[in-house]
């Protein structure tokens, strides 16, 4: 069976490693990120599967029913499928990593629980020159074997060791800065400079980046289904915006 762009995405299934969603604002990240979520969210038949957004940034609207803090995260996640939590402005990374915390101890407690956790603006915990804070860490390295699945989502493209090694596909909506191309190369294998025209031609296009098979594609804007133009052809070989198929077989489309 055929994975789909969402469970490729989200879907925790102890197989996948993590993913990252890198644009700059305003370049259609958030739109594809509330979309592709609910969209999964109602696909997604798992009881014991849950969606746990932290967003620092206070913008997040997943729907009713959906926001919660720290103290009640455990509570809320009993009856909710979708958790959303708006850190403390002063306290971001330790509320970030007590939610971390408490998520493994969910999941030690209940074995079938299953969850993709987001993190919004990633890039304030993961920058190269630090060391990545301790249960990012340990979601980046470890999460995959509790079906816990880590989605960072950042302003620029994270080059952290923590996470390297650790990514099964990059998101881009706009190409990292020309002094990240040669790490983006190095770190990931990823040619950022060969989509930089088309992106900037086509708003809300995104880069997808397999980071294990090495294959990308230049995918259409999605809809409020949370579906590319690719996804709603129902194509198994994914082709870019100008109708092309993709520069390398992707064997896991």
């Amino acid at each position: 069976m055929k994975m789909t762009m969402l469970d490729k995405l989200y879907k925790p299934d102890g197989k996948r490693l993590n993913v990252l969603i890198t644009g700059r604002p305003g370049s259609g990240k958030s739109y594809f990120i509330k979309h592709t979520l609910l969209a999964f969210n109602k696909k997604w038949k798992d009881p014991n599967g849950r969606i746990i957004y932290i967003d620092p940034k206070l913008e997040v609207d997943l729907g009713e029913d959906t926001m919660t803090d720290l103290e009640g995260l455990e509570k809320h996640l009993q009856k909710n499928r979708i958790a959303v939590i708006y850190p403390h402005t002063e306290y971001v990374e330790e509320e970030t990593e007590a939610t971390i915390q408490m998520i493994y101890d969910i999941q030690d407690a209940n074995p079938d629980f299953k969850a993709v956790i987001l993190i919004d603006d990633a890039q304030t915990f993961l920058e190269s020159t630090r060391q990545a804070p301790y249960q990012l860490k340990r979601l980046a390295l470890t999460g995959r074997s509790k079906n816990l699945r880590m989605v960072g989502v950042a302003h620029m493209m994270v080059f952290n060791k923590s996470l390297e090694g650790s990514i099964s596909y990059l998101v881009n909506f706009t190409m990292p800065v020309k002094l990240y191309h040669r790490d983006a190369m190095v770190r990931y294998g990823f040619d950022a400079k060969e989509y930089a025209d088309e992106l900037s031609q086509t708003p809300y296009s995104f880069v997808w980046f397999d980071v294990t098979a090495g294959t990308s594609r230049l995918m259409a804007p999605i809809d409020v289904k949370g579906e590319s133009a690719q996804e709603r052809k129902g194509q198994t070989e994914p082709v870019d915006t100008q109708g092309k198929q993709s520069r390398k077989r992707d064997t896991d489309a």
